[in-house]
């Protein structure tokens, strides 16, 4: 899926790891140029213009400068840390753990209260992420940052004369998902059972015959329709399906980190059965995983529009982070509430897709698989984002393409949808006693972000009420606990 290209020319050269598309040859060796200063020119624009993932790395002769840059899709974390004799550049956090790091309190709090950060600030002091299409600069006893330009704010607009919203969405999903050189039988699609990865499924099958899908199953009252709607879009696809029981792999809450457990700034809540899906590809040859992240993000709704409230869903959120603020020491509540300056800008890539990647990206790498996410594309993103209302409203252009593949009635209106929400609760409520006995030493209530008390307190709430919003509230601390722990 990658290529690498190093060109050199007087007094300087740069390297670019980036994700071959399918106008390039494959070649898995690294091409090497030495080039004139014009060739140079040329080639260095056509790679900063590369329009799919990919990682730059820039050194000039005059003043020991270097730049590193990265692309708009963010498909897996790039971390940098600067020291005075060395840069480290990895997507795997165990890579930086060589010398002592502190944690970034200010980070912490706010993730602890539940807020959305992307930012090249991160929960180590000194490691930044390079956010989409940032650069890290570095010189003789100097490092800084620059953030990109924002993205340009999307209105909703009326669609050119002539042009209907789910011929240009087919169009642009089909180019997406065919960008890259891939073989049939190398690739594996994220299945769930849901619209989004529904939608990247039919259109990989509109170019390959017999893809191989994978997923989760669930247990309580999603279970069965979930296994209906799946056999439905399988059979209507063409797809070999494979799925693990999550009551076979479920989530580890062990806040004791393992011999040999890989380290990480953030933590996929069901690791465990992603895992078993990811090997089982590996094992048939398919090291190219599709997946429908950015579909959440697709179809937002405007401030100026009535939207129409899906149940108990705000109130719901606002019930979590109001559990979130209780965990908290004075200290950190105050950091929480404060206005933050250091958020990357407005990207094409909506910013949660992009902290979905930077979370599953690492995990996939280390089980061998490259990810691609089609539903994050920006052209798609930009074009769904302008689309009228009436087009976004419920997922309706994305309808109108799984009904025309799929038959209308694997995707009605107000059908049961697959939630891993008990999947927590259930567990967090058996394995109480044991999270107890480990919350006596607690890493965020030693470094004053947290509350022990309050915490055993909310343990016991999600043990004995198995709530929601209770329980959003402790899987982040606990799950952040544990990469405090891990990195202390």
């Amino acid at each position: 899926m990658l290529e690498a290209l190093l060109v050199r020319t007087q007094g300087q050269w740069f390297m670019t790891v980036r994700e071959r598309r399918v106008a390039t040859a494959p070649d898995k060796t690294i091409a090497c140029r030495d080039v004139d200063t014009e060739q140079f020119s040329r080639l260095y624009q056509e790679c900063a213009l590369w329009p799919l993932d990919y990682l730059m790395i820039e050194v000039a002769q005059a003043g020991c400068r270097m730049r590193v840059r990265t692309g708009v899709l963010g498909s897996v974390p790039v971390y940098c840390h600067a020291r005075n004799d060395e840069v480290t550049l990895s997507w795997d956090f165990a890579d930086f753990a060589a010398h002592p790091l502190a944690i970034d309190t200010e980070i912490a709090s706010h993730r602890l209260a539940l807020h959305t950060v992307y930012s090249a600030r991160q929960l180590c002091v000194g490691v930044n992420l390079l956010t989409e299409r940032a650069s890290f600069y570095v010189e003789p006893g100097k490092a800084s940052y620059r953030y990109p330009a924002p993205a340009p704010d999307t209105i909703p607009s009326p669609l050119p004369q002539g042009r209907d919203a789910l011929t240009a969405f087919s169009e642009l999903l089909h180019q997406a998902v065919s960008v890259r050189p891939i073989a049939a039988d190398r690739i594996s699609v994220e299945l769930s059972g849901g619209m989004d990865s529904a939608t990247v499924a039919s259109a990989m099958a509109t170019f390959h015959q017999r893809i191989a899908s994978k997923g989760i199953l669930l247990d309580g009252d999603v279970r069965q329709p979930q296994i209906q709607r799946r056999q439905l879009i399988a059979n209507r696809l063409n797809l070999s399906d494979e799925t693990v029981e999550i009551t076979a792999f479920p989530p580890s809450l062990d806040l004791q980190r393992q011999p040999g457990q890989a380290r990480g700034l953030y933590w996929e809540y069901y690791l465990e059965a992603c895992a078993a899906l990811w090997d089982s590809s590996l094992a048939q040859g398919r090291d190219v995983l599709f997946t429908g992240i950015g579909g959440d993000e697709l179809f937002p709704a405007y401030a100026d529009e009535t939207q129409e409230k899906n149940g108990k869903e705000p109130g719901w959120r606002d019930d979590a982070r109001h559990c979130a603020e209780q965990l908290l020491t004075p200290r950190a509540l105050s950091v929480a509430r404060s206005l933050r300056s250091f958020d990357a800008p407005t990207s094409p890539v909506p910013v949660t897709a992009l902290l979905a990647h930077a979370c599953r990206g690492p995990d996939l790498l280390r089980h061998g698989l490259w990810p691609v996410n089609p539903l994050s594309d920006p052209s798609l993103v930009a074009f769904c984002h302008r689309l009228p209302r009436d087009d976004r409203q419920g997922r309706e252009v994305m309808r109108q393409y799984l009904h025309a593949r799929l038959g209308s009635e694997v995707f009605p209106r107000g059908y049961t949808k697959e939630t891993f929400a008990q999947v927590l609760p259930e567990l967090i409520s058996r394995q109480a006693e044991t999270l107890a006995t480990q919350l006596r030493d607690c890493a965020l209530a030693d470094l004053g972000l947290v509350d022990q008390r309050a915490a055993l307190r909310l343990l016991n709430t999600v043990a004995t009420t198995r709530a929601q919003a209770p329980t959003a509230a402790l899987a982040s601390f606990l799950w952040l606990e544990r990469c405090v722990r891990q990195i202390n």
